[in-house]
Order: structure tokens, then C-alpha cells, then sequence
């Protein structure tokens, strides 16, 4: 598994809305399509965090992804709420955090976070 942290801009009050976007996609065919085993969404203040969970590196589940029109879609209405954290955003990639630690328990799997930059 591996684990993509995508970061952006959300209007505070877009919460519902931004659920009902990727609810309503989560129940087509494009999360099977990209191999996205887990999403879960968070907010901080005007701060989005994608936590997106994969069977194969973030970058290259996102970039398969982004050919199906459902991808061009759920980009369309999230662009009403979701803006690019960085100025010179130019791809979903610019928008993925760098891992640049992790630890995990030695009772636990040891996951490894993709590292797509």
C-alpha cells in the first residue's frame, strides 16, 4: 500500500459539498480504476489534506486516473471549492506532499509512503 498526501486551498464552509463530490465518485468505476484502497479528507482552517491511499505509488494511481472523464469531472466541481495550495501548480503532482520521515512500529506492517516528487 502506499499513501499520497495531497495539499490545497478549501473554502472554510465547503465541507459538505466537497463530500458529496467524491461520495457520489467513490461510487463509480474510477477508485477500483486507480487502485484507491483508502481516502479520508481534512481541513484546517482554509487548509485541504487529501490522505489517498493506493495499491500502486500516488503519482502514478493519480496519472492513470486522470484520463478517465470522471477524473475531469470530480476536477471541475471541486474547482468551485479546492484551489492549489502553491502558486505555480501545474499538475494534481504539485499538489502531493513530500514525505520526508515516517516510522512505524515494530509490531505493526511497515507501510511505505509513496514518494512521488
Amino acid at each position: 500500500m502506499n499513501r499520497s498526501v495531497i495539499v490545497a486551498k478549501i473554502e472554510p464552509a465547503a465541507e459538505q459539498e466537497v463530500t458529496a463530490i467524491w461520495a457520489e465518485s467513490d461510487r463509480t468505476e474510477l477508485p477500483h480504476l486507480a487502485g484507491v484502497l483508502h481516502r479520508s479528507l481534512y481541513r484546517l482552517g482554509d487548509l485541504y489534506v487529501h490522505l489517498l491511499e493506493t495499491a500502486q505509488p500516488g503519482a502514478t494511481a493519480i496519472e492513470a486516473a486522470r484520463r478517465h472523464p470522471e477524473f475531469a469531472r470530480v476536477s471541475q466541481e471541486l474547482s468551485r471549492f479546492i484551489t492549489p495550495y502553491l502558486a505555480d501548480w501545474k499538475s494534481p503532482q504539485d499538489a502531493q506532499a513530500c514525505c520526508f520521515y515516517e516510522w512505524s512500529s515494530p509490531a505493526g506492517t511497515r507501510r511505505r509512503a509513496g514518494r512521488s516528487r
